[in-house]
């Protein structure tokens, strides 16, 4: 396979090095001599490996491997090091493509890990369930195309690892080698979320990383593993189109590996540079990287490893763009890609990063002119389709953003049709930014699901069935060329087995595409979350209401652009000058008064809220396109990354000395959020709520696992604490100091008498549990509140998901937060969804966004609406609002949710609840997302 190499450790590496010397025929028969003469184990393991390095000084790897053999085979030698060996072997097998010999020492690796006595693993380098288990990895990716299957495997290796970090059983030892297995295969791990579409999983897990090494005294990074992380954050930013962000973190890893002195020929360092030319390449700037390209191929000249990844002609064809050769890089690449197109199929990630770095040869070289069609042909499969589906969920890592951003800012230029596509692009960013957790929501939804998960199963096992008969195929093909090239062998035999492997290969194909059709028939929320199409702009409209426009933010590194969508289908696209680095700096600015978690105390003053700001960014993002918005009393806004955290409700029209006189955007209309149209044209899929019961709330959840006896708590105007306090000279989080909620029942209990529902539908203390949630029957409640913390995945240590801190059930995060692949398991029928309580629609602005990830989950399982807030709120305030939207909803059966919102946002700020309560620190929290409709 031309493709990665991934997971190399030290040794794998030195079966590939050597310096050439020419013969070992003495030394080894010295040696042999001296194993007939001893049955020591530790003996006879150093004189084979002192052999073992004479077949490498004499470039002789495949005597080395043999040697490495007969050391797995030496019952002499003790398990744990045969185990070692055999991982390193069948890494090094599956290399070279030879699938059968690495299954074998795959075999022979977890056989001898399990006879492996707990006093050898005290002396062993490694744990050999980490080397079998990153054996695995490879073989799953290079023999099966299984790329999900080598995820799964080095999650494994690095969650056994941490729970052999956490073990106060073992040994200062054993709790080193766990250290050195997390940080030595962080760069893996994290190429492999990215591979696998997990890009938001990816920069939580890099920056909890980051983190970790700099406040877990546990780990001990040397510092090439800490420039290891600093790699793994990179490539992890990479795949969140943060290429800036990409650029100073391989900048200073590179560095980090210059310091700590490692070879500048070694596989680490040369893998380094490749990055950084990744880098340049997605932003246009491969010419100021000469210097990198020069050191690839020094490495590549004397490190066998560093010459098989990348491959030969992908590494050229880099070079060739350095210098400006374009047409030599596309030829290049084009031949490897289309080699790995044979044998793994368009859906493998190593065909799409490849794919990407040949659109980003074409659009980047001067002489050529990139059509629109061009441009098609390239982005349309990542759209999906309407009546066949991806169920890889894999991605192409490193340039895949680039390749896309390039792409929609040429389309901008072309008119009607290429604006049309542009926006599908735009749309596809926001999607992939939270694609992960819906995965991840889908494998619970068949997991409970009998008949589901009996078709999923069938779906996995013909897609793995295809990519066999795939790869089956390019051999068979490769052998026929070989026939008719040298004019040996049976030409009509070697015809035949290719048209044989090809009806095969057809008849899988349809039965997979057939399975497709009938889980899309069956389950079609299933299909919206592993696989959703990205919508056009005319099918976004019919889905709108009179009233009602749709705005699609994109943020690009030079430019941002903006996609309005009405009723009718029109599209207008529009190009909006300003950069993600100056909306960044000012979306900051403006939430300093917010983030802070200081309400407001005095009637009247601005204390702190910048309104020169906010209406910089109502002038910049929202006046070019409020022609295409008058007459509309409801915006939909899809955003990710850094435009998720801005607060559209506290826009303001103009600069205001005072906010009695501030003009205030939801004067004209009303901003709801939506993740993206797919999300909108779910949530609205779902029928009019018919459920008898009013409300299901849980509020004031135990975070310390003991039942309060307070009854209620009066509304004060208390400010808010931190939500989840973290110990910097600690390295996990105790649940137990989650700070408490009490004043939440109160807002509970108002919000029911507001609805008329009966005093059990508010669950408080320990019964606002997890597992509360999850076995109850939520179909027959209109409105669902969770009154408590939203989390935001990397808020805490070791934590990577979204989701929302209930009753303390015994282990923590793990089992008492509602996480979005747990949401997307429950069936709700509910017009409304409230997250009513601190930061519970707070998003990091880095790539992924907390309230999207959540919002998804929700229209997955059947809300049509989510009212969330955005910053801590003061508590009563919250209740004044709350309560007052629902009573405003109430009282005029002819309102939509968002004029609800709406009217109840415009009375406070026009201080009708009082004049504190102009500020839009109490207000401005609230934000609706999915279906404003009645």
């Amino acid at each position: 396979m031309a493709g990665e190499l991934q997971g190399v450790n030290g040794s794998v590496e030195k079966i590939y090095t050597a310096s050439g010397q020419p013969s070992v025929g003495d030394e080894e028969r010295a040696i042999r001599k001296r194993l007939e003469q001893t049955s020591d184990g530790d003996t006879r393991l150093a004189l084979l490996i002192s052999l073992v390095q004479d077949y490498y000084n004499a470039d002789d790897a495949a005597g080395a491997m043999g040697v490495l053999e007969s050391i797995v085979y030496d019952g002499q030698i003790s398990p744990g090091q045969r185990s070692l060996t055999a991982s390193g072997l069948a890494i090094a097998y599956a290399v070279q493509n030879d699938f059968v010999r690495s299954q074998r020492m795959v075999n022979q690796a977890k056989k001898l890990a399990d006879q492996t006595s707990a006093a050898e693993l005290e002396t062993l380098p490694e744990e050999p369930a980490y080397g079998y288990l990153s054996a695995e990895a490879e073989l799953a990716r290079r023999a099966l195309n299984q790329h999900d299957t080598a995820l799964f495997k080095v999650r494994e290796a690095a969650d056994l690892a941490r729970k052999n970090l956490d073990d106060p059983s073992l040994s200062e030892h054993r709790h080193q080698e766990a250290a050195n297995q997390l940080l030595d295969e962080v760069d893996h791990l994290v190429r492999l979320q990215t591979q696998n579409n997990r890009r938001t999983e990816a920069l939580n897990y890099a920056n909890g990383m980051l983190w970790d090494i700099d406040h877990d005294p546990r780990l001990k990074p040397t510092p090439s593993q800490r420039a290891r992380v600093e790699v793994a954050m990179s490539i992890a930013l990479m795949s969140n189109d943060d290429y800036d962000g990409a650029l100073a973190w391989i900048d200073k890893a590179i560095k980090g590996y210059q310091d700590a002195g490692v070879l500048p020929y070694s596989f680490t360092y040369a893998d380094a540079l490749r990055m950084r030319l990744m880098v340049a390449l997605a932003t246009n700037r491969l010419a100021d990287f000469k210097a990198d390209a020069d050191g690839l191929e020094y490495a590549a000249s004397i490190n066998p490893v560093a010459a098989k990844t990348p491959s030969s002609d992908e590494r050229e064809s880099v070079i060739f763009g350095t210098q400006g050769n374009w047409s030599a890089a596309e030829s290049k690449l084009s031949r490897v890609l289309a080699y790995n197109l044979k044998g793994q199929g368009a859906q493998s990630p190593f065909v799409k990063y490849q794919s990407a770095m040949l659109m980003l040869y074409r659009l980047e070289d001067p002489e050529k002119k990139v059509s629109e069609s061009e441009i098609a042909r390239y982005v349309t499969p990542m759209l999906g389709q309407n009546d066949d589906w991806d169920g890889s969920s894999t991605a192409g890592a490193y340039v895949e953003d680039g390749a896309l951003a390039m792409c929609l800012s040429r389309l901008m230029d072309d008119g009607a049709e290429g604006q049309a596509l542009a926006f599908r692009i735009a749309e596809l960013f926001h999607m992939n930014a939270t694609q992960g957790a819906m995965s991840d929501g889908a494998a619970r939804l068949a997991a409970v699901t009998p008949e589901l998960r009996s078709l999923v199963e069938r779906e996995q096992m013909a897609r793995r069935a295809q990519n066999i008969e795939r790869m089956g195929l390019s051999g068979l093909s490769t052998r026929l060329a070989k026939v008719d090239t040298e004019n040996t062998g049976d030409k009509g035999s070697a015809i035949a087995s290719v048209k044989d492997a090809e009806r095969a290969m057809n008849a899988s194909a349809e039965d997979l595409a057939a399975l497709h059709e009938h889980i899309n028939k069956q389950f079609p929320e299933y299909r919206q979350l592993v696989s959703p199409a990205v919508p056009t702009a005319e099918r976004v409209g019919a889905a709108l209401h009179s009233g009602e426009v749709y705005v699609d933010f994109y943020v690009g590194r030079d430019a941002t652009y903006a996609f309005v969508v009405n009723a009718e289908g029109s599209l207008h696209a529009t190009r909006l000058d300003v950069t993600r680095a100056d909306l960044r700096k000012k979306i900051l600015t403006l939430r300093n008064v917010f983030d802070a978690g200081v309400p407001p105390r005095k009637a009247g003053e601005l204390a702190g809220f910048d309104t020169t700001v906010a209406s910089d960014l109502y002038r910049l993002l929202i006046s070019s396109i409020q022609p295409d918005l008058e007459g509309a009393t409801t915006v939909y806004i899809a955003t990710s990354g850094i435009l998720s955290s801005l607060p559209f409700n506290v826009l303001v029209t103009a600069p205001a000395t005072d906010l009695a006189n501030a003009h205030w955007w939801i004067a004209r209309t009303m901003p709801v959020r939506i993740p993206n149209a797919a999300a909108l044209m779910l949530a609205r899929s779902h029928p009019a709520a018919h459920a008898g019961e009013a409300l299901i709330a849980f509020a004031d959840p135990s975070f310390n696992g003991r039942e309060s006896t307070t009854i209620a708590v009066p509304p004060v105007d208390r400010t808010p604490a931190r939500a989840f306090p973290v110990d910097a000279s600690t390295a996990s989080f105790d649940y137990h100091r989650v700070a408490p909620l009490p004043e939440t029942l109160d807002e509970a209990t108002s919000i029911a008498k507001t609805l008329n529902a009966s005093e059990h539908s508010v669950l408080r203390g320990t019964s606002a549990s997890r597992s509360e949630v999850m076995k109850r029957n939520l179909l027959n409640d209109r409105v669902v509140l969770f009154a408590t913390h939203g989390i935001v995945a990397g808020e805490v240590p070791g934590w990577h998901k979204a989701g929302l801190a209930l009753a303390y059930e015994g282990n923590g995060l793990p089992d008492s937060v509602l996480t979005a692949d747990d949401i997307v398991t429950l069936r709700l029928n509910a017009d409304w969804v409230v997250l009513s309580a601190c930061n519970t629609g707070l998003v990091t602005g880095n790539a992924g966004d907390a309230m999207s990830e959540l919002s998804r989950a929700f229209f997955a399982a059947g809300a049509r609406s989510i009212l969330l807030t955005q910053w801590a709120v003061e508590s009563r305030s919250a209740t004044e609002m709350t309560t007052g939207v629902f009573r405003t909803y109430a009282s005029d059966p002819s309102l939509s949710k968002a004029e609800a919102l709406a009217r109840t946002e415009r009375d406070m700020a026009s201080g009708k609840d009082g004049e504190l309560y102009r500020h839009p620190y109490f207000w401005g929290a609230y934000v609706l997302a999915g279906d404003a409709a009645r």
